[in-house]
């Protein structure tokens, strides 16, 4: 059952990763590239902090193993 899980999550990432790449090619076509590029980078190193934040707190509650 966590295995079927899993993919499902993995299925709906590669989805939601598809459609933002789609958005951010279209709008570096009409900004240029480097402003994308910022915005990405910021927006991945949120992501990133996100994820630590997550991870912390999923282990300070005795989740990790």
């Amino acid at each position: 059952m966590s295995r079927l899980f899993w993919i499902a999550v993995g299925a709906a990432g590669g989805i939601v990763a598809y459609r933002k790449w789609e958005e951010v090619r279209d709008q570096a076509a009409d900004q240029g590239l480097l402003p994308v590029a910022q915005q990405l980078s910021s927006q991945a190193l949120s992501a990133v902090m996100t994820a630590r934040d997550l991870l912390g707190q999923s282990g300070a509650a005795g989740g990790a193993r």
